[in-house]
């Protein structure tokens, strides 16, 4: 897009939002709509320990995956990471780190969901959506953690008693009833009392929640030459059931966070959403992380896989079956972008919320379609998407922000038909990149012809131009008593190869009108 007319959409209105310097950043991910989904997949009540585990797991593979979360907290259906005060991670830019984080934990969950119940499919997509919270000081990293597991103690404490009650024939409401106005010391008893049930003797990954951190452990790494075992410390991610209200942990473990006396009021003043402003075009822009990387690990087509760029397309019509508010999408290659429309109230404008659930969803249908475009191929590593929100004021610059998307397209696929036919025909890459070096679009056109008798503009247009995904109203014939030829209208999600001029927008007028067409 360099020197294009359309460079301004990225240098005034794509500004990145980082996050403060010397802060504490937490990326806490909560299920979205788990009540439900716990209920679908027949999870135990008040708690149901594979689903903690699984829960667990992904904690561990995100600190595998990102060396830069020292600690991880669990309870439930939610997880913070506390990821290190100084990080430079995506330098520090808030949407990537917050989508990039949620995606990742999404992708692993449904990867890893068969080693927890093998007995179970998947009946209903599992998404997350997050929030990135910054902590100034080391007092406020350590009450925010206090807070959390208190709300874990809490929660659990009365989950159980309310279980408890329904399974002994109360009605639910019933139960809310008679626990209404109890404190603490009156839930203990009722448990004991009623039940027979000791509440600290409940398992801890209940009452607690889960800890994820590296530890130190040593280990022998040889002997020396009397036999005598020679031994180095290293850390091992661990995951802890455990008290971490208290100064006791972290003075034994003061290697994760440096200890400082723990209060955990008046945390949630650092936790501020940030919302979109009013009237404005909303995109979210989602990529495949480390794209080059996952095309090689599982063998893409080169310079265009149509197999991956169908899958694409599925998972962004599949948004916009989600999403009503998404009147358009556009994507090509390992990027797909989602405007929804001005008015929208979707999570009352609340960026991260948006953010993290679209790219959570996005990263969901993508896996959940793989085998029915890759039959004969297996993800062998997790996909994972970053994403960035952006907001457009006016009509027009959101169609020119669409059309330095196609640009970009035309520029990228055009080098890399070159690059790879270059590489094909025997070339080293370093040798094909070097050919293109400072070549216009008319030199590459002339290349291709002369060379390889390839015309560009035959190339398929899905490769060239990309691909529009939008609704479009379609009649069908209905029957109806004492009425002939009757139709009526729906609006189907369809994905077209066109450019997106002023033509397009011409003949397509309704696409970026209100939503009230759609009634």
């Amino acid at each position: 897009m360099a020197n294009s007319e359309y460079e301004y959409v990225k240098r005034e209105f794509e500004l990145d939002s980082l996050l403060p310097p010397s802060n504490w950043i937490v990326v806490r991910i909560d299920g979205c709509h788990f009540h439900r989904f716990s209920k679908i997949h027949t999870f135990e009540k008040p708690n149901d320990e594979r689903a903690l585990r699984l829960m667990n797991a992904c904690a561990t593979s995100m600190l595998e995956k990102f060396p830069d979360i020292v600690f991880a907290y669990g309870v439930s259906d939610e997880y913070s990471f506390v990821f290190r005060e100084e990080t430079e991670f995506y330098q520090r830019r808030e949407s990537k780190i917050l989508s990039l984080c949620v995606s990742y934990f999404t992708s692993v969950y449904v990867m890893k969901w068969k080693d927890f119940f093998p007995n179970k499919e998947l009946k209903e997509p599992p998404y997350f959506d997050g929030r990135v919270v910054c902590y100034p000081n080391l007092k406020t990293i350590h009450d925010y953690l206090a807070w959390r597991q208190v709300d874990c103690h809490i929660n659990n404490q009365y989950n159980t008693c309310f279980w408890s009650l329904v399974k002994s024939g109360k009605t639910e409401k019933e139960a809310q009833q008679a626990l209404k106005g109890t404190f603490s010391k009156d839930k203990n008893e009722l448990l004991s009392q009623q039940f027979q049930i000791n509440y600290d003797d409940e398992p801890a990954i209940f009452r607690k929640g889960s800890c994820v951190y590296r530890d130190k452990v040593e280990t022998m790494v040889k002997t020396d030459r009397c036999g005598n075992p020679i031994k180095r410390t290293r850390l091992v991610i661990t995951n802890a059931n455990v008290d971490i209200i208290g100064p006791e942990f972290w003075e034994n473990h003061p290697y994760i966070l440096r200890e400082e006396k723990c209060r955990y009021e008046n945390v949630k003043k650092f936790d501020i959403n940030h919302r979109l402003p009013p009237c404005n075009w909303t995109v979210v822009r989602i990529d495949i992380c480390k794209f080059e990387q996952f095309s090689l690990i599982h063998s893409f087509d080169k310079p265009n896989d149509e197999a991956a760029l169908r899958l694409m397309n599925a998972s962004a019509s599949l948004m916009m079956e989600s999403f009503p508010d998404i009147v358009f999408g556009y994507g090509f290659s390992n990027e797909y972008s989602f405007v929804f429309q001005d008015k929208t109230e979707l999570y009352q404008r609340q960026e991260s919320l948006i953010l993290s659930s679209c790219t959570s969803r996005f990263t969901l249908f993508y896996m959940m379609k793989w085998k029915y475009f890759f039959p004969n191929k297996d993800l062998v590593e997790p996909p994972h998407f970053e994403a960035e929100l952006l907001c457009y004021p006016k009509q027009k610059i959101l169609c020119d922000y669409l059309s330095s998307r196609q640009a970009e397209c035309h520029t990228t696929n055009q080098y890399s038909t070159c690059f790879w036919m270059l590489v094909k025909s025997g070339k080293s890459e370093n040798e094909a990149r070097e050919i293109l070096k400072g070549t216009l679009s008319k030199d590459k056109n002339e290349l291709l012809f002369q060379q390889f008798h390839l015309n560009y503009n035959n190339e398929p247009a899905v490769f060239r131009k990309g691909s529009c995904t939008y609704r479009q109203k379609v009649e069908e014939s209905a029957d109806a008593e004492g009425r002939e030829n009757t139709t009526r209208e729906r609006w189907d999600v369809i994905v077209a190869h066109a450019d997106m001029g002023t033509e397009f927008w011409r003949k397509h007028p309704y696409i970026l009108r209100k939503l009230d067409l759609l009634g």
